[in-house]
């Protein structure tokens, strides 16, 4: 009898690890921590763009929203119990400059500096999955935002292109958003050749300190209290995406109509320029992307949070009382330079500037493109005096350009 009943236990509870060992506990299930939306209308659109005419009325009940953007922490745990076939290659990952895709995914991609950042390298698929589990895990009704519910949150019962302001002088954003800046900047001239003058969008006159997707909850919120909503990831919604909004809801439901071959996408990301808040964009469904992320909604108030929850905001808040001590280490980005003058004698090109900083560690980059209106690329590095030759120039219309750099970049 022993030995049968020995036989028989061994049986039953290799039996039993086999049924849960895909099973999340319900104590473990991490439900972001959420905030209270009021109820509200608002005039959803603007008339500078086409794609956001014609602006209408939107009114919405009482909703809750993510208070961050969905963190690789938080997404692991849906993997770990789901097996989710995630996406094993994406677009924009850093190397030496942005190639169309390269192997990587939420978890092992090379613009992943913490489990903190918000998870990007899946696609829309991908997130809409993981609120459905959310939901079935915690009988809520997790789910994606809407558009509306995007607009009418992130601009917090302003009517500015920001919840802060209009920033038409780009230096206030920084203290918001995780955009493409002057931190950024020195980033790309370190590690890519490259620089952010060679997109169409430019960068901010400030610093974010972060050169990739920042920690999730580092600048100031709005007024409602979310994180992120300018800029840090782009944000995947439930709609599908309609060029303009004849027809559109005006309850803050999501717009479901049409094939829905593309979903609509709100915010901007650390890479590119941060957009006013009502400018919309799209993905496609399957599209997996470095800088493309989502946050989650719900009907009614924020809910109570679970112990799941409290641990993950104590291990976020540690995260981040870390990442804020790194940055206050972080000298000032220098200040540009001054009076650059050009002057040329056949394929001989010669540069001078002014700068009057003596070893505090400044250092200057020479830029040229191949010709004008392409990409710049860099010259020369770590030049101490204020004059550059170059004497390889051909006959093409180049641009220069030429900047200081602290040397602890």
């Amino acid at each position: 009898m022993k030995v049968v009943n020995m036989k028989l236990n061994k049986y039953f509870v290799c039996l039993t690890l086999a049924l849960t060992s895909n099973v999340v506990l319900a104590d473990e299930v991490i439900e972001p921590i959420m905030v209270t939306i009021p109820a509200g209308s608002f005039d959803m659109g603007t008339e500078d763009r086409k794609s956001t005419q014609p602006v209408h009325r939107v009114t919405l009940k009482e909703f809750s929203m993510g208070k961050y953007e969905v963190t690789v922490n938080e997404f692991r745990r849906f993997v770990e119990a789901t097996n989710y076939p995630v996406p094993t290659e994406c677009r924009h990952e850093l190397d030496d400059w942005f190639r169309m895709w390269t192997k990587g995914n939420w978890e092992t991609n090379r613009l992943n500096t913490s489990e903190y950042q918000p998870v990007v390298c899946i696609n829309w698929k991908a997130a809409d999955a993981y609120v459905k589990w959310l939901a079935e895990e915690t009988g809520k009704p997790y789910r994606l935002p809407s558009e509306a519910e995007w607009e009418y949150a992130a601009r917090a019962g302003t009517k500015t292109k920001y919840f802060f302001g209009d920033d038409d002088e780009r230096t206030q954003v920084c203290k918001y958003a995780n955009t493409a800046d002057l931190y950024g900047e020195n980033i790309l001239q370190r590690n890519a050749n490259t620089s952010y003058i060679n997109w169409d969008n430019g960068l901010e006159n400030c610093v974010d300190y972060s050169g990739v997707a920042s920690i999730v909850g580092m600048y100031l919120p709005n007024q409602f209290g979310l994180y992120d909503v300018i800029s840090n990831v782009q944000e995947m919604l439930a709609d599908c995406f309609v060029y303009g909004y004849e027809g559109a809801p005006t309850d803050g439901s999501a717009w479901l109509d049409g094939e829905c071959k593309r979903r609509s996408v709100r915010g901007s990301s650390w890479h590119w320029n941060n957009f006013p808040l009502a400018v919309r964009s799209s993905i496609r469904e399957e599209f997996s992307g470095g800088v493309d992320g989502f946050r989650i909604a719900m009907d009614g108030p924020a809910p109570t949070q679970s112990n799941a929850t409290k641990r993950f905001a104590k291990r976020l808040k540690r995260a981040q009382d870390n990442e804020q001590k790194r940055r206050e280490l972080v000298p000032e980005i220098p200040a540009p330079i001054e009076n650059l003058t050009l002057s040329q004698n056949k394929n001989v090109v010669t540069l001078k500037w002014q700068d009057d900083r003596k070893n505090q560690g400044v250092t200057f980059r020479v830029y040229r493109n191949k010709m004008k209106g392409k990409r710049f690329q860099m010259l020369a590095t770590n030049l101490t005096n204020t004059r550059f030759i170059d004497a390889n120039a051909s006959p093409n219309e180049y641009e220069y350009t030429v900047v200081a750099v602290q040397d602890y970049m």
